[in-house]
């Protein structure tokens, strides 16, 4: 199976052809993007316990650590995708500045693929078990990693979701919705 090209719709990149897994990169960057302009600062570092225990800052730290671990591994010398190198504490956790240069710098990378350097093999490194320290090595392609990071990144996006409504925070009725359910929305 190979990715469908299309034109992208973000603005930023109208002229553009990407990949499905480009575009649906692109367009969670978006969201989060614009989900940052909902948030004060400290907002941003506030959680909604007991019901949601992380911070929003913890909840974008988290999943931008996965898009940089891809990042990090596209450069040539690397081909591995270490997913248990984590910037827990790490100050964009508390700044919502530095969460959006993150995310231009993620867009300017993505927007910039190959569809011969999406189809690239890679290794990932990843923690497997709860009860003990095992991390198992296996192989992928760039373009199943950045499309894992993706619904990772819309799994937290939920969990944002609810920090936002108890904030009493307007958000975007799709944010925190997965590609696949909002399919089947959209055919009811």
């Amino acid at each position: 199976m190979h990715s469908v090209l299309k034109k992208t719709e973000n603005p930023a990149f109208k002229h553009a052809v990407h990949s499905s897994a480009i575009e649906g990169c692109l367009e969670v960057l978006s969201q989060a993007s614009r989900c940052l302009e909902v948030f004060g600062d400290d907002d941003y570092r506030s959680s909604a316990t007991p019901y949601v225990t992380s911070t929003i800052g913890e909840h974008f730290r988290h999943w931008l650590d996965v898009f940089k671990a891809i990042h990090h591994a596209n450069y040539p010398a690397n081909s591995v995708i270490d997913y248990n190198q984590r910037r827990r504490g790490h100050a964009i956790e508390t700044s919502r500045f530095m969460a959006q240069s993150e995310i231009a710098e993620l867009t300017d990378w993505l927007a910039c693929l190959s569809e011969s350097e999406l189809k690239k093999s890679v290794s990932i490194i990843t923690e497997v078990a709860l009860s003990h320290t095992q991390a198992c090595c296996m192989s992928s392609t760039l373009e199943r990693e950045i499309t894992f990071a993706a619904l990772h990144a819309n799994h937290h996006f939920a969990m944002i979701k609810v920090t936002a409504n108890l904030m009493n925070k307007p958000i975007d009725a799709d944010f925190g919705i997965a590609p696949a359910t909002a399919t089947f929305l959209r055919g009811q």
